[in-house]
């Protein structure tokens, strides 16, 4: 692929928050560290907010800065994607849906591959339903299975719309030539909707050398939250878990932006075991993180969040860190059978704390736990590998 031409198409991307901008920015990196000529075409940064990223030192990746206007090519939008409204919300995917087909009809003669990533689902429609041509070769990256997951949002009932949705969902799948997955359980799901034989490639969120970190842990025993608390998470269950955390006086931080965190900061402030600290960037969150013995990762309890890989754990794993979930699917069972952590779908507030309680008291149990980490995350979730294994699958 050393003379190809690849363009990656995301809504989030460096620099910022969130296991989504990390993908596409580590994608990127490694594209363009294997030779591989990538250009990105993405949105001004704006999550989890536009004004966060009026501090430059979020821009702080010399490679990537360096290739600015050049290879990286920001949609400037009219309408705001963080906004309460449904109805502008929509007209800003509207624009972002046709911002994206002028650029791929100017430029699609320009590369090789085209690399479009879902969610959201109005880059990947730009991109793919109205595809012609079999050249360049279109890869359709899944990280969230839609319009599934939005209809486990409590509020919002897609009753009417939900036949077209999936009707959309399906010809997406059907018009891409190959389709990357970043978890497992989203396979089936699939494979049952395509008639034909698409290749499909599973490639997790990973780290990469430089982020693998390993601070040194607090003398005593502490848990960590970083991250969004929206729709797909737990905010409930998430402020009770905190609240016994407290009651048995272990020291538990929480570094979260998102819809629900101002509900959950207002339930916790007062709590004398918690730490409230801001937004960060994630090299400084991923220290934080390699800190603490406990990290968090508290879902929805509808089953098309509970199957998903986030990208909380694999922060986690990634600074020696064991995390304790309410999951289930594949990562769930890792978990449990390379024993790097505890996972148990749909976990109440009182058993991740008796799990909690466990590695607190049994240092030996909790050390041996540390020690499968670092062999499951150089095998599984190394970037430098597993972008080699991407490379590979699109020249197949």
């Amino acid at each position: 692929m050393k003379s190809k031409k690849l363009l990656i198409i995301t809504q989030n991307f460096y620099p910022e928050l969130g296991s989504a901008a990390n993908r596409m920015k580590m994608l990127f990196k490694h594209f363009t560290e294997e030779n591989v000529k990538t250009h990105v075409l993405t949105t001004y940064p704006s999550y989890p907010n536009h004004e966060l990223f009026k501090d430059k030192s979020y821009f702080n990746d010399e490679l990537i800065n360096q290739y600015e206007k050049d290879r990286i090519f920001r949609m400037k939008m009219t309408f705001a994607k963080q906004n309460k409204n449904l109805i502008a919300r929509l007209f800003y995917y509207i624009e972002q849906f046709l911002k994206v087909k002028y650029f791929i009809y100017r430029h699609q003669n320009d590369y090789d591959y085209i690399y479009v990533t879902s969610p959201n689902i109005f880059i990947a429609w730009a991109t793919l339903l109205l595809k012609k041509a079999k050249r360049p070769l279109y890869i359709l990256e899944i990280r969230d299975l839609w319009p599934d997951s939005v209809n486990g949002i409590k509020g919002i009932k897609l009753k009417y719309t939900w036949p077209l949705l999936k009707l959309l969902e399906k010809i997406m799948y059907q018009r891409a030539d190959k389709i990357v997955i970043n978890n497992k359980g989203f396979y089936q799901h699939i494979t049952k909707m395509i008639s034909k034989d698409i290749p499909i490639k599973f490639i997790p969120n990973s780290v990469s050398k430089e982020e693998r970190i390993e601070e040194e842990k607090f003398p005593e025993f502490s848990v960590v939250y970083t991250g969004n608390i929206g729709y797909a998470q737990d905010v409930n269950h998430l402020i009770e878990l905190f609240q016994l955390l407290n009651d048995h006086k272990i020291k538990v931080t929480a570094i979260v932006y998102g819809v629900k965190a101002p509900k959950f900061r207002q339930a916790v402030e007062n709590l004398e075991n918690v730490i409230l600290k801001p937004a960060m960037s994630r090299e400084k969150c991923l220290k934080e993180i390699s800190k603490h013995h406990i990290a968090l990762s508290i879902l929805n309890e509808d089953e098309t969040f509970l199957n998903v890989l986030p990208g909380k754990i694999v922060d986690a794993l990634g600074v020696d860190t064991l995390p304790v979930t309410n999951i289930g699917g594949k990562m769930a069972e890792d978990i449990r059978n390379y024993q790097i952590g505890f996972a148990q779908m749909k976990a109440t507030p009182s058993e991740l704390l008796e799990q909690i309680l466990l590695y607190r008291n049994d240092t030996s149990y909790y050390q041996s736990q540390l020690l499968n980490i670092r062999h499951y995350r150089d095998k599984f979730l190394n970037w430098e590998t597993n972008i080699k294994e991407l490379i590979n699958f699109l020249k197949e």
